[in-house]
């Protein structure tokens, strides 16, 4: 774990401005933030830091979320950090965001945002995740 005494919460996502503004969201509202560009990045970090949360794409390059939550749940160390899925699907496809939504929580991510949701409520979820 970080050495601060801020929960750590690990963002990965292939989009580097999305990063990019959910770290200065959540590091606005007392978390410390990391990155990673795609599932293989968030298993090693994971590893490394040991985040309270870790925030992930659904569908990313190299390795998808749905990928690396999968090597994460059997990884002993890792397999008790929450994960909190998001997904660029939206309105516009609601069948297929079911379907990612129904499969992150057998995956076992302790819920699912879509992109499209305000930053105010998926900082507010992070929160609720995070600190109960």
């Amino acid at each position: 774990m970080a050495e601060s005494s801020e929960p750590l919460i690990l963002v990965a996502d292939d989009d580097e401005k999305l990063r990019g503004i959910l770290r200065m969201k959540l590091e606005a509202s007392g978390f410390e933030v990391i990155e990673a560009g795609n599932g293989e990045e968030a298993i090693a970090a994971s590893l490394k830091t040991l985040p309270s949360l870790v925030v992930m794409d659904v569908r990313m390059p190299v390795l998808s979320g749905t990928e690396a939550v999968l090597k994460m749940k059997q990884d002993p160390k890792l397999q008790s950090i929450p994960v909190l899925f998001l997904s660029a699907f939206g309105e516009q496809d609601m069948d297929r965001a079911w379907i990612d939504k129904q499969v992150a929580h057998e995956l076992g991510a302790v819920d699912y945002m879509k992109k499209t949701e305000s930053l105010s409520m998926i900082v507010a979820k992070i929160k609720e995740l995070v600190h109960g």
